[in-house]
């Protein structure tokens, strides 16, 4: 690696380290609240406090009135690993259960608490964007002779290494952050992951497989990946659709059936065996196994990471929904709140109808950098056989 290219990679880093010694959200009560004390930043530090001390089954359970958890299990999964970093590496204090609550004056604990967002960045969502950059960009491009082949590949691999490092330098993702104090980079990391593997090749197989169990890993880390969901759905519908050869005879067409429902049960299978994993372990640890049903398990759950009871306008969480509530439209007195999330629904599924059927038709061409082993083999016969 030369200096350039360590420079590029470092400063990033640098930029996220210096943003650590400044004020992060809610710090010293700044929200003035008399239940839940500070913001972002208390929230996430009380959640590796009760993932760590507390039984499974009280994770979504435990005083909700303060901070309750209410994000999908895995990143509860990781403020349990946090948690358990933040005990050993700074110490018991900073985690004690009830006793911790406000914990901030410690710049020990609160380096650690910033460095764990560069950590995920720099395992996750660092290599994640580099990825989908190289692939878009990347590679060799144009000329015939060698030297203008190594040329191209030298200015595209200094295009992709700048426009990696301007999509690191961008404000909002390391304010909300390093700032702030989030760890959405984690999310948007495995959804980039998995838009790069699904691409990969022509035809369903074992790199879209993988692609949607990383898309299943953002969906369980925040349920902001469902943003992405209705385009990766018909994405892959597409794919698993696509146009095989043309053919009259029954035997092949059923065999091209056969292909698609193939195709598609592996997807579902990717999908279902990862939720599993994540899930199952709140069933299997739940409180009473003799009367705790599978509703009474997930429905708190469920609740939680879907809070529709708050209806469309949630404090300081600016949306469409909101610039639709002013004068003349005034949607939350015109519109009972039960109804609310049912027309929010609707008339995002509406919106977004056109784009997911270009997707859909996207998917159905031939999308892939490369043609899977069995393609080609197939390919290689034919054209022997003629």
């Amino acid at each position: 690696m030369d200096s350039k290219t360590l420079f590029v990679f470092l400063l990033p880093l640098l930029l996220r380290a210096m943003i650590a010694p400044y004020p992060h959200s809610g710090q010293g009560n700044h929200h003035g609240s008399t239940t839940a004390y500070g913001g972002d930043y208390e929230a996430q530090r009380h959640w590796m406090e009760l993932t760590l001390h507390l039984p499974i089954s009280q994770w979504y359970k435990y005083d909700l009135s303060y901070w309750g958890l209410d994000y999908p299990p895995l990143i509860a999964f990781g403020s349990y690993l946090m948690g358990w970093a933040s005990q050993t590496l700074v110490g018991h204090e900073t985690v004690a259960l009830f006793d911790s609550r406000g914990y901030e004056g410690d710049p020990v604990h609160k380096s650690f608490m910033r460095a764990t967002v560069i950590f995920w960045d720099a395992v996750i969502y660092f290599p994640a964007l580099y990825l989908i950059i190289w692939k878009r960009y990347g590679g060799t491009k144009g000329s015939s002779s060698h030297n203008d082949n190594n040329n191209n590949g030298h200015h595209d691999d200094d295009n992709v290494l700048y426009l990696w490092l301007g999509c690191m330098l961008s404000p909002p993702m390391i304010l909300v952050d390093n700032g702030h104090f989030q760890y959405n980079n984690v999310c948007l990391g495995l959804a980039l992951s998995s838009f790069y593997f699904m691409t990969v090749t022509e035809n369903i197989g074992m790199y879209d497989m993988l692609g949607s169990v990383l898309f299943c890993l953002a969906l369980n880390w925040k349920q902001m990946a469902l943003y992405y969901a209705p385009a990766v759905f018909s994405f892959l519908l597409g794919k698993s659709l696509r146009p095989r050869r043309r053919t009259t005879r029954p035997r092949e067409l059923l065999k091209q059936l056969w292909d698609v429902v193939l195709d598609i049960s592996k997807l579902g299978l990717s999908v279902v065996m990862t939720f599993l994993l994540i899930w199952y372990p709140f069933y299997h640890y739940r409180q009473d196994p003799t009367t705790e049903s599978f509703l009474d398990v997930f429905g708190p759950i469920l609740k939680r990471i879907f809070p529709f009871s708050r209806g469309l306008f949630e404090g300081k969480v600016a949306n469409l929904w909101c610039v639709c509530n002013i004068k003349p439209i005034s949607i939350r007195s015109r519109i009972p709140e039960g109804y609310q999330p049912l027309c929010a629904l609707g008339l995002t599924m509406l919106a977004i109808m056109p784009f997911c059927i270009l997707l859909f038709q996207i998917g159905k061409r031939r999308t892939g950098t490369r043609r899977s082993s069995t393609t080609r083999n197939q390919n290689n016969n034919n054209n022997n056989n003629n």
